[in-house]
């Protein structure tokens, strides 16, 4: 395999964060991977709520079978939280990997705990029921939001990279963390900046969601077809 492409879905339909994602994505690109940022033309226009995600996940389910007969080698799903990640695994034989699973995988490896800075304090208890499903034990998280909307972070990065500096300032101290996840897409292209005046790692979701689905599309691993991520039976679907 030469060349690995993969395709980058943003789950919400707002063209800006779509180019903050790319962007960011753009600072880290490696030879040998190409990749595609886009987002579905109908649904929410930012995830806040589990109905929202909801919603975006109907749509990025019709992209997956997709992408595999594009010819691309590998989904990542670009809005934290992971929507519809169960069954967008379902649907593949090529790797589909959630920009959570994949920043949290990569925190466990370089820190005892890690700090997941995230927009508003109503994505707190979705993350939190989050990262228990994936089996992260209490001593190695904690959130902290900044207090900002996802459509607020859009329209003020200037301010939301301020807040998050300053939230992540105390929080490090209180927490005891030694690595930062930053728990939103339209965080994304702040890294540089953050770990200069915070002197601690920081994760880019969707960076890490690229790198990781590249990785696992260079050793020719995807999800386990076996049972639970198994393709599910063609049913015939009133409309």
């Amino acid at each position: 395999m030469n060349t690995i492409r993969i395709l980058v879905i943003n789950p919400n339909t707002n063209p800006r964060n779509t180019k903050v994602i790319a962007d960011a994505i753009a600072a880290y690109k490696t030879p040998g991977i190409e990749v595609d940022v886009v987002n579905p033309e109908k649904g929410p226009l930012g995830l806040e709520s589990y109905y929202h995600n909801y919603l975006a996940a109907v749509e990025v389910h019709k992209m997956i079978p997709e992408a595999e007969k594009k010819g691309y080698n590998g989904v990542v799903i670009a809005a934290f939280g992971d929507p519809g990640i169960e069954a967008a695994k379902e649907l593949a034989t090529i790797p589909v990997v959630g920009i959570t699973e994949a920043s949290y995988s990569l925190a466990r490896l370089l820190a005892t705990k890690f700090l997941v800075i995230v927009s508003a304090d109503t994505a707190v208890p979705r993350q939190m029921r989050y990262i228990k499903k994936l089996g992260i034990p209490d001593y190695q998280f904690a959130f902290r939001p900044i207090g900002l909307t996802v459509l607020g972070v859009m329209e003020d990065r200037v301010s939301a990279k301020d807040l998050i500096a300053k939230n992540c300032e105390q929080s490090l101290k209180d927490t005891g963390a030694e690595l930062i996840v930053m728990g939103c897409s339209g965080f994304s292209g702040l890294r540089k900046d953050l770990e200069k005046q915070l002197g601690v790692p920081v994760i880019d979701p969707v960076v890490a969601g690229v790198h990781v689905c590249a990785t696992l599309a260079h050793m020719g691993l995807a999800q386990s077809k076996s049972t639970t991520f198994r393709i599910p039976p063609q049913f015939e679907i009133k409309r």
